[in-house]
C-alpha cells in the first residue's frame, strides 16, 4: 500500500512541469493605439488598436483565442490562433472608424485572450475624439 502511494506521488510530480506549463502559454500583453485624440472636420475618423501578445518559451504549439471589447459595449468577433512551436509573439489590430458632426467620444479597446483555464486581459490607452 505504500509503493502504491509513493508511486502516485512519484507520477503526480512528473505530470506537474508539464501542467505548471499550461498555466504559464503568456507573457505579457501590451495594447497601443495610432492616436491619442482628434479634434477636427474629417470625422468619422478611423482609430487602429494595437495589440501585442507575447509567449512564453515553448516547444509544442498550442491554441488560443482573442477577441476585443469596444467601450461602446460592442463586442468582436472571437478569432482562434494556432501557435507554432518556438514562436514568440504575435500582433493583432482592432480598426475602428467612428465620429460625426458635433459629436465627441472617449474610445478605448480591451484585448480579451483566453486558452483553457487562462483568461488575460488589457486595455487600451483612451482616444479622446471631438468632431466639429
Amino acid at each position: 500500500m505504500k509503493n502504491t502511494a509513493r508511486a502516485a506521488i512519484a507520477a503526480a510530480a512528473l505530470l506537474l512541469p508539464a501542467a505548471a506549463f499550461a498555466e504559464d502559454l503568456f507573457g505579457p500583453i501590451h495594447m497601443a493605439v495610432n492616436r491619442h485624440e482628434y479634434r477636427g472636420r474629417g470625422c468619422p475618423v478611423e482609430v487602429i488598436y494595437t495589440g501585442t501578445i507575447n509567449f512564453a518559451p515553448h516547444h509544442h504549439g498550442f491554441v488560443f483565442n482573442y477577441s476585443f471589447d469596444r467601450s461602446d459595449g460592442a463586442r468582436g468577433q472571437t478569432h482562434v490562433v494556432h501557435v507554432q512551436p518556438g514562436q514568440r509573439s504575435m500582433v493583432v489590430r482592432e480598426p475602428w472608424r467612428l465620429g460625426g458632426r458635433g459629436h465627441e467620444y472617449d474610445a478605448a479597446v480591451t484585448l480579451h485572450v483566453n486558452s483553457g483555464n487562462t483568461h488575460l486581459r488589457e486595455s487600451s490607452p483612451t482616444v479622446h475624439i471631438e468632431c466639429r
